[in-house]
């Protein structure tokens, strides 16, 4: 039996140079799902241009400082210690946020140092945000502080971080029915 050959126009096919292209213009959850698809898109996908864009896109006043390090680690290992940082910063506040609570009360002092502390952590983003204190696993006073962070202290417009609220609502709402069609 003779094997037929395979077929023409095949994804793998891309010449480098467009496979990076579309790779560069991906965010980073399709990034990772792309790179996932076979080897010749894992090669785009780990390209040190594709992740640099990522993180100058993420934290524009932290790239300055990396583009040096980025000789020695790669983009790629600079934006994952990177997001790592965003998220142990993050979630020491949600652990002060969710130790000051108080049969599910929060003194105004503690809000308000909850956003100060924020505030004084270098370089989180909205994106941060919506990552780490955007979510159904945390209670409703830690995304109302995303939100006024988002909104007081990154100028990012009421619509913008309504959407992104919006968003984890949705994703959550279609875990549930995922959930309830595996019954």
């Amino acid at each position: 039996m003779e094997l037929s050959p395979a077929p023409k126009g095949r994804w793998a096919d891309l010449p480098e140079d467009i496979a990076l292209a579309l790779a560069s213009r991906l965010q980073e959850a399709d990034v990772c799902a792309l790179g996932g698809c076979s080897r010749s898109w894992r090669a785009a996908c780990d390209a040190d241009c594709v992740w640099e864009r990522l993180f100058r896109c993420r934290w524009p006043a932290a790239a300055a400082e990396a583009a040096a390090a980025s000789r020695v680690q790669g983009w790629k290992a600079l934006y994952i210690n990177q997001h790592r940082r965003m998220g142990v910063a993050i979630s020491n506040v949600v652990e002060f946020v969710g130790s000051s609570l108080n049969n599910g009360w929060l003194e105004s002092e503690c809000y308000l140092k909850a956003i100060a502390d924020l505030a004084l952590t270098a370089d989180i983003g909205f994106l941060d945000v919506q990552f780490f204190l955007f979510s159904r696993n945390h209670s409703a006073i830690i995304n109302l502080i995303g939100l006024h962070y988002s909104i007081a202290s990154l100028h990012v417009p009421p619509t913008e971080v309504s959407k992104a609220l919006q968003a984890v609502h949705e994703v959550f709402r279609l875990r549930i029915s995922l959930a309830d069609i595996d019954k």
